[in-house]
């Protein structure tokens, strides 16, 4: 099936869904206009061959990075003469949409015809919350749980929807532009 034809299909069975204006490299990328649309739409894909969900994550579109969620001592480096220093300022990219959303990625595969197919979802920063994959692909289990842990984000239905990378003390989402680092007992 070729990029436009897969377009052509999606569109006469989800008209809502239109074909993103910036694709994820040269994949076939689609958006998403609400969150209602993305069990439907990932049963379709499904049945239509793309049996595997490679990949789900998420990018905080806020605005540049906030940088007292880093540690920002000297960080002696052995192989640099004076070490490095993660003294990075972080500055606004000129021209960029900085918005409060969020914008959810899913990869899609069909293992056989070896095609991928990207689906967006723009969601708001506070309150996030999405339908859970697990019931259709087992491989969005742990995905959900990193992008849950790592940027807060909400899966309804998810059956152990529990921090996978950061400990339990953590407080904050350490992906999400605002995140401040609070010191804990490993920054001695």
């Amino acid at each position: 099936m070729t990029t436009e034809e897969l377009y052509s299909k999606i569109q006469a069975k989800f008209p809502k869904i239109e074909k993103a204006a910036v694709p994820v490299k040269d994949y076939p990328t689609v958006r998403l206009s609400s969150k209602e649309e993305l069990v439907p739409l990932s049963q379709w894909l499904k049945a239509e061959g793309f049996d595997m969900l490679d990949m789900l994550t998420a990018v905080d579109l806020l605005g540049p990075v906030d940088m007292k969620g880093f540690i920002r001592q000297q960080n002696f480096n052995p192989f640099l003469p004076d070490g490095a220093t993660p003294e990075i300022e972080s500055a606004a990219t000129p021209g960029y949409p900085y918005r409060p959303s969020m914008d959810l990625l899913w990869s899609f595969i069909s293992v056989k015809d070896k095609t991928r197919v990207i689906v967006r979802l723009e969601q708001p920063r506070e309150g996030t919350s999405v339908p859970s994959l697990v019931p259709l692909f087992k491989s969005a289990d742990w995905q959900e749980r990193e992008t849950f842990d790592l940027l807060g984000i909400k899966f309804e239905g998810h059956p152990n929807l529990t921090k996978i990378l950061t400990p339990d003390f953590t407080v904050g989402h350490p992906l999400r532009k605002d995140y401040v680092h609070v010191k804990d007992r490993f920054d001695e």
